[in-house]
């Protein structure tokens, strides 16, 4: 009977010895894969990290343009004329959008332009009207809108102002 005993604990001992070598074999399985999620999870921390980064370099590179997007501003205006234009005597004068200059068009400067005041758009200047935007200024004006005159004495005679220049949105 000691004996029967004997093989029934063994063969208890043995099941349960294999039981939980099964076990620890599952727990194993379980722990390679957590840690193959945690990697991942790692790896996707790392892309949105880069992501973020990116799109942080993106808006500070831009903060300018957010923080002053420029839709109504006081502005310096000008005018000019054909005659300041006659550098060329036998060529046909164009502006930078490949119109011919007339009365009621601008010319913007470059900052102003990289900031959506582009070809096309039309300008409210404060007391004088409503104005195209058809042509570009020098590198060096800023913050400036030039309006086109056909008469020279006329042009002279405006001067350079600080005025409030609304850009429309139509």
């Amino acid at each position: 009977m000691f004996k029967c005993i004997s093989i029934i604990l063994l063969a208890c001992f043995a099941f349960g010895v294999h039981h939980y070598r099964q076990e620890a074999l599952n727990l194993e399985s379980a722990l390679a894969n957590v840690e193959i999620e945690k990697t991942e999870l790692r790896l996707e921390i790392e892309k949105v990290r880069d992501e973020s980064n990116l799109l942080r370099g993106v808006v500070l590179a831009n903060l300018a343009r957010i923080a002053d997007p420029i839709p109504n501003k006081m502005l310096t205006v000008t005018a000019y004329t054909v005659t300041e234009l006659k550098e060329f005597p036998d060529q046909e004068l164009l502006t930078a959008s490949l119109n011919k200059p007339r009365e009621g068009h601008v010319a913007v400067s470059r900052d102003l332009f990289n900031n959506g005041w582009v070809f096309g758009k039309k300008v409210y200047i404060k007391n004088h009207g409503v104005f195209v935007i058809t042509d570009l200024m020098g590198n060096s004006k800023t913050r400036s809108v030039d309006i086109f005159m056909n008469d020279y004495g006329r042009a002279l005679q405006f001067g350079k102002r600080q005025i409030e220049v609304v850009l429309l949105d139509v």
